[in-house]
């Protein structure tokens, strides 16, 4: 396989393998506790960082490893990154290809993390740079990618190699709803069922990979336009009122609760309750849980959460 140098720029359009792709956040939730081998703690150079993503197109696998974790590890460092890795010649397409080599592999119980779940979690990490920023973050929804996600937060497994691979691509989608939320963004993830896609999270994942599903839920549902998908339809309201339900039992359950999941939750209830379809679904099915005293300690303890149940009880006061 060729190099290719990243300072060959393109201009406004896309490698030509990626032509035909198919038609403050929760950061510290996605660093899982992986082992990576030993990297450069110092801070790199601008001449280092276009090396490492130069070196992404090295036939050497342990050079491309060792430059994925460089890059990962300094990438809060330098705003250029994303530009960099989205405008290097075909650095994006040959990341994608990494995503789709790991496909195969999630379908079965993983024990161990192997190069591959370190180089796709590592690649899941910088496409979330690339969602963050709103250049970058454009290009990557008009050439469809989201697509590529979708199926690691599908994943049906809970082992903790793959828990990882679907806390990074519940990062990806997350960072692509970095306030102020964008409204393009927002019907996009709709559009693309990016709401069923959060099932098997909020099913079976991590409490961060809970977190990060309801975030984004949190923000399709802050806006007017996501707020109105969301409620215009009977199936898709009690389809996110019926996760919600099971988050809160979840809480319930956990010897310690989350205060950052508990918040989103009850954040999602207020946000619903604004409309008056949902606000009736509301009436008939009530979070109970919100309002029998069981979570009295953290409502206590977190007056947000608290205004956003207020919030609650007000709207479904209302005639």
């Amino acid at each position: 396989m060729p190099q290719h140098s990243c300072r060959e720029f393109l201009p406004t359009t896309p490698c030509p393998k990626m032509v035909n792709l198919p038609d403050s956040l929760y950061e510290d939730y996605t660093r899982c506790m992986v082992n990576f081998p030993s990297v450069s703690d110092s801070s790199p150079t601008m001449r280092m960082i276009i090396k490492w993503i130069d070196d992404l197109h090295n036939m050497i696998p342990s050079t491309v490893d060792f430059a994925l974790e460089n890059l990962t590890i300094h990438r809060k460092k330098f705003e250029i990154l994303p530009r960099l890795l989205w405008k290097s010649r075909c650095t994006v397409a040959m990341m994608l290809q990494e995503i789709m080599k790991i496909y195969p592999h999630t379908s079965r119980p993983v024990y161990s993390q192997n190069r591959m779940h370190h180089r796709v979690y590592n690649i899941l990490l910088l496409f979330q740079c690339i969602t963050h920023y709103p250049d970058t973050r454009n290009g990557f929804i008009t050439a469809d990618m989201p697509y590529y996600f979708y199926p690691l937060m599908d994943i049906n497994l809970t082992d903790k190699p793959l828990e990882c691979l679907r806390l990074g691509a519940l990062g990806v989608i997350a960072h692509m709803l970095k306030p102020p939320v964008d409204v393009a963004v927002v019907l996009y993830l709709v559009n693309t069922n990016c709401l069923q896609h959060c099932t098997k999270a909020i099913e079976i994942g991590s409490t961060e990979s809970k977190t990060l599903a309801v975030f984004i839920f949190n923000k399709i549902l802050s806006t007017a336009e996501g707020l109105q998908y969301c409620c215009v339809l009977p199936d898709r309201f009690f389809l996110i009122d019926g996760f919600l339900k099971k988050l809160l039992v979840y809480l319930a359950t956990m010897a310690t609760p989350s205060p950052s999941l508990f918040n989103l939750v009850v954040g999602c209830y207020a946000k619903l309750s604004n409309k008056p379809r949902a606000r009736r679904g509301l009436r008939r099915y009530i979070p109970v849980l919100l309002f029998n005293g069981t979570f009295a300690g953290l409502l206590a303890e977190d007056p947000v959460a608290e205004r956003y149940r207020q919030e609650l009880i007000r709207n479904l006061e209302m005639k």
